[in-house]
């Protein structure tokens, strides 16, 4: 297993740890537990510009294949593992790819960003702030198209994105200014770029003794185990399957078999909790 991780939210010289993101963890550890219900062993590597190792894995014969978890980024050395014509899956990759030896697992991300701001609006909610990471990233881009086009399809005219870190030390900072600059917070709901945003979000607010949710709901992005120990539990989008882990096992077994490469979208969905107050029932 191959894991792009991106640059570190600490220092930015450096790329990040597995150990710094919950996100990462707990997908790597469902691929770990399907192989060995299926009788594989996982090897984890980093794929970044520093040290690269996956040439030597590959041409040393210590693995026939490899899933690649890409961070949702286009990323140079993850497109020449692609032209190296090894046997990959990708996991949450900016592009659509698929032949002999390349299949990919891919969420609609423009679906989740839709689909978190509907399910704001269905909760009464008109005045929403979609509080991203970097807006540069496709993943973001696509989420906030989602979020402007459910906008517009509710016929609500308000909107506003603000970006900053995919961390909730950056959300955490951004509303905490926010309040203070504006003497008050004016949106009655937050739709988080991800979960940790909404956690920061939500430290922040309390911070002004704003409640969630009685005062402002806040959706999540990535469903993180972490949503079930905070007060209230967040609810977030699901944006890759529960058996995500099990179905990439699958595709790479087939490709290393010879079978053609395969493009799959994942099931979006909104997983409810106690972060999102029905505002109509007031």
């Amino acid at each position: 297993m191959l894991v792009y991780t991106g640059k570190s939210s600490t220092n930015e010289k450096n790329y990040k740890k597995i150990s710094e993101s919950l996100y990462y963890s707990e997908l790597i550890s469902k691929i770990i537990d399907a192989a060995e219900n299926l009788g594989y062993l996982v090897l984890v590597s980093y794929i970044n510009k520093k040290g690269t190792t996956w040439e030597k894995i590959f041409a040393n014969g210590i693995i026939d294949g490899a899933l690649v978890i890409s961070g949702g980024k286009k990323f140079k050395e993850i497109e020449n593992l692609i032209n190296s014509k090894n046997k990959i899956v990708l996991l949450d990759y900016e592009k659509n790819i698929a032949n002999s030896t390349v299949s990919v697992i891919n969420p609609n991300h423009f679906e989740g960003g839709y689909k978190a701001t509907q399910y704001l609006i269905e909760n009464g909610h008109e005045n929403i702030l979609h509080l991203t990471g970097e807006i540069k990233r496709k993943t973001s881009i696509k989420r906030a198209r989602g979020y402007l086009k459910c906008l517009k399809d509710n016929n609500i005219e308000k909107q506003k994105i603000i970006s900053g870190k995919f961390t909730q030390e950056s959300s955490y900072k951004i509303i905490d200014e926010y309040i203070k600059k504006n003497k008050a917070f004016d949106y009655t709901a937050i739709f988080a770029g991800n979960d940790y945003i909404a956690l920061g979000a939500m430290r922040a607010l309390a911070k002004h003794g704003i409640d969630v949710p009685k005062k402002v709901s806040i959706i999540g992005y990535d469903n993180m185990e972490l949503c079930e120990y905070t007060t209230p539990k967040i609810t977030s989008i699901n944006h890759l399957d529960d058996f995500i882990a099990e179905k990439a096992l699958v595709k790479l077994m087939n490709i290393l078999k010879g079978e053609q490469g395969v493009i799959e979208n994942t099931e979006i969905r909104v997983i409810e909790r106690g972060s999102v107050l029905n505002i109509k029932a007031k």
